[in-house]
């Protein structure tokens, strides 16, 4: 895309550009874009003149700015080691080179005072929104130790009332908690819940009758992982979700979930199925080392692991979990853009904002070749 005019402008627009709104692509487009708003979208044809900065886009695809609702780290940097503005900066700037424009820091297991510390750090943040922050998401300490994965044994505990209460007090800073459902009460889900903290079930081993018994669960954090499986006998959390529907985050790198097995999810939950990366510290660069809050870890051939070999998160980003939802699970290139923006918005109640290219949405836009590689990417209105 040539020249630089529109870089630092509050009001500008894109000409000839193809513009994928949600629902269908429409072909050689007008696309204005005031302070951080979309304020204009017509055909080229209708356009009468051109009286603002403007710039051809032709060849490129214009989609909503990519949403990842579990982010542990990327660029080097994981929030549970290094709790700190520094480390928001540098997951912001790499998930822009890979066309996410907002996301939830997400903190797995710590202690109660590292927890007390990543709500503080996202209460003290001046622009969130700017820094592409929606909230914060707690996956754990509240979960079961026999599905806790990568998480550190010793800071699982009990969500207790006193603890349920304080998160509830501080819902401006949350926006998901995950948790196990049989390892908590009725009593501290409707805390969060009426607080609306979106409550996720997640790292449980709970039955499918243990899950019918509780309410107010909204969401399963990375389906198939670190969940009871599916069995003839035994539905599982994985039966539960199946057919239920709660919305669910599903992680797109092969490694996590076999391609096929993310087809049958698609398949069976449509537009409650949303794409998250669930990334840690590689993602976004070339390491094949690195701490996993406090135990070494490895990369091999994309995976993440221990030394163990258990999975220890994810080195996969928005734009490569695209790619592979066309290219390995044969989803056409609308529904994997929805996964990867719309849903995720609808996930968390902001897709009257965000996750389209509509009239009045937030200015969240990544440019995509036809490749589905990005071009470009406007974070509320500003180029970066």
């Amino acid at each position: 895309m040539p020249g630089n005019i529109i870089d630092n402008n509050s009001h500008f627009a894109f000409t000839h550009i193809d513009i994928f709104n949600g629902e269908e692509i429409l072909i050689d487009q007008y696309l204005e874009i005031k302070d951080n708003c979309i304020v204009a979208i017509k055909a080229m044809q209708d356009v009468q003149q051109l009286t603002i900065a403007h710039q051809n886009a032709q060849g490129l695809l214009a989609t909503a700015g990519f949403i990842d609702l579990q982010l542990n780290g990327c660029g080097g940097v994981l929030l549970n080691s290094d709790t700190n503005q520094k480390t928001l900066d540098i997951m912001n700037q790499t998930n822009l080179k890979f066309g996410t424009t907002q996301y939830l820091p997400t903190l797995i297991t710590s202690s109660a005072e590292q927890m007390v510390e990543a709500i503080d750090l996202i209460a003290s943040l001046t622009s969130p929104l700017a820094q592409g922050i929606l909230g914060l998401h707690l996956e754990g300490p509240f979960i079961n130790q026999q599905k806790k994965g990568a998480h550190q044994a010793h800071f699982i505990r009990q969500l207790d009332k006193e603890t349920a209460y304080y998160l509830a007090q501080h819902n401006a800073f949350i926006k998901v908690i995950t948790i196990a459902p049989e390892c908590v009460t009725q009593e501290v889900i409707n805390i969060l819940a009426e607080a609306g903290i979106i409550v996720s079930m997640g790292h449980s081993n709970a039955t499918y009758q243990q899950l019918e018994e509780k309410q107010g669960i909204q969401m399963a954090t990375h389906l198939y992982n670190a969940m009871s499986p599916l069995t003839s006998r035994e539905p599982g959390v994985v039966g539960y979700v199946l057919n239920h529907k709660p919305h669910a985050g599903i992680i797109a790198d092969g490694i996590h979930v076999d391609y096929a097995a993310l087809r049958l999810a698609h398949d069976h939950l449509g537009e409650k199925l949303f794409m998250v990366t669930d990334a840690v510290t590689p993602a976004g660069t070339n390491l094949t080392h690195f701490d996993m809050a406090g135990t070494e870890a490895f990369v091999t051939n994309g995976k993440c692991h221990f030394a163990d070999g258990t999975i220890a998160g994810a080195a996969i980003t928005m734009q490569q979990g695209l790619k592979n939802l066309i290219e390995f699970v044969g989803i056409s290139r609308e529904e994997a853009l929805r996964m990867a923006s719309l849903y995720p918005a609808k996930a968390i109640n902001i897709d009257h904002q965000y996750g389209k290219i509509a009239l009045g949405y937030k200015a969240n836009i990544t440019l995509l070749n036809e490749k589905n590689d990005v071009i470009a990417v406007y974070q509320m209105g500003v180029k970066k």
